[in-house]
């Protein structure tokens, strides 16, 4: 096999420090929030993943998000009985054929699931 064929199906250019998880989730990310004292609704897109970790993911949506932006997400899984809501940012946007690939970094802020989402990776990946 020639090193072209080779890298179609390896990333020679993999710069991640952490495993990632192939997990089946429902991701939402707040592109808008809601103003205090308004009744307009925020704005929230709905995503697929690709890939998560203890520290980011990443997600496909079908709108590019503006890299260094700052979001709240809610994360629902079928094995949880409640959501991880989080907070991220956007470090990176790729154009793809379904829209658009997005990594994002996931921030230890209080008021998120963030211990408890790191808990649960660990112990999916044990």
């Amino acid at each position: 096999m020639k090193d072209d064929e080779i890298s179609r199906f390896f990333n020679i250019d993999e710069r991640r420090e952490e495993a990632r998880l192939n997990m089946g989730a429902e991701i939402y990310i707040e592109t808008v929030s809601q103003e205090p004292g308004e009744d307009k609704p925020p704005v929230v897109l709905k995503c697929d993943s690709v890939d998560l970790s203890a520290n980011g993911l990443q997600v496909l949506v079908y709108e590019a998000l503006a890299v260094g932006a700052i979001h709240t997400l809610l994360i629902e899984f079928d094995t949880h009985e409640k959501p991880f809501k989080l907070i991220a940012e956007v470090r990176w946007v790729k154009p793809h054929a379904q829209g658009y690939l997005i990594g994002l970094s996931l921030y230890d802020s209080e008021g998120t699931e963030i211990i408890d989402w790191k808990f649960m990776m660990a112990k999916s990946l044990n």
